[in-house]
Parts: structure tokens; C-alpha cells; sequence
């Protein structure tokens, strides 16, 4: 029988062995805890003001206060992230062709002269739309007022900023 409990104790493991692994499992999990609660007080909680919440390391960005707001917000940083693009694939028509192209949009998606330069000419018909007329690019917002030559102005607000 002692040969039994000798040969046991050197498999599994004597009583010191097995108290202190759980004591560093318990201290384990006790500093995981300790972390959990740190980070769900570093990012706060909603105001319920209306404003939205701002993004922790990120001054000026919050959060959408409301699911409307959320995609007003989004469309009007679609319509500058589009607009950029836009001058972009302008620029490049110009470096290839030595000229702008003419008005309208079908210059971007075609494959004649060194085209496509876009998948798709970009827009949200329930907020805002671009068009080119051969000399200036324009954002004509569905509220507000447009811009021409550029992607609006923050006050007053027109352009992707009226979206």
C-alpha cells in the first residue's frame, strides 16, 4: 500500500505542487478581472444627451446619438471619401490623356482612354449626388447648398457637409 501512495504522489503530484497552481490560477484570474474593470471604465458610457459619446483617444469623433444621425454622418463621410476620389481619377485622366475628360460621368467607367478610372461613379440618391461638367466638379447635397470645386465648407454648411 505504500508503494501505492509513493508512486501516486510522484505522478499527480504532491498537496504544495497542486495548492500552488491553483494559487496562481486564482491570481490569474484575479488580475484578468482587475484588467476587465479598468477597460470598461476607460471607455465610458453614453451621455443620453443627444450628442453621442466621444471615442476614447479620439477627441473629435463621436458617436452617433442616433441611428438617423449614425447614417447622415456616414453618407456625408462617404460623399468626401467619393468626391476624393473622383479628383482623383480626374487628375489621373489628365496625366494620360493631357486634357480633362468631358462632362458628364461615363469618362470614369468607360475603358477608352486609359479608363476604367472608377468601378462605378459614385453616390447616395438619398443624400447627395456629384456630377462633372467638363471644367469643375460639383456636390449637390439632396438638403443644403452645393459646392462647386469642392467637397463643401463646414459653415456654412454646403457640399458633403449639408448631406
Amino acid at each position: 500500500m505504500d508503494a501505492f501512495r509513493r508512486r501516486r504522489g510522484r505522478v499527480h503530484g504532491s498537496g504544495r505542487e497542486q495548492g500552488s497552481a491553483l494559487l496562481g490560477t486564482l491570481l490569474t484570474v484575479i488580475v484578468l478581472g482587475v484588467m476587465v474593470v479598468i477597460m470598461l471604465n476607460t471607455l465610458g458610457t453614453p451621455s443620453g444627451t443627444g450628442t453621442g459619446t466621444t471615442i476614447p483617444g479620439q477627441a473629435a469623433t463621436t458617436l452617433p446619438a442616433t441611428p438617423e444621425s449614425g447614417a447622415q454622418e456616414g453618407a456625408a463621410s462617404a460623399c468626401r471619401v467619393n468626391y476624393l476620389a473622383i479628383q482623383t481619377a480626374l487628375a489621373d485622366y489628365r496625366s494620360l490623356n493631357g486634357s480633362l475628360p468631358a462632362a458628364g460621368s461615363a469618362w470614369a467607367t468607360e475603358t477608352a482612354n486609359g479608363g476604367p478610372y472608377l468601378q462605378v461613379w459614385p453616390e447616395n440618391a438619398l443624400y447627395y449626388s456629384i456630377s462633372w461638367n467638363g471644367a469643375q466638379l460639383s456636390v449637390i447635397p439632396v438638403r443644403g447648398a452645393a459646392s462647386h470645386g469642392s467637397d463643401g465648407a463646414s459653415s456654412p454648411k454646403s457640399g458633403c457637409f449639408a448631406v
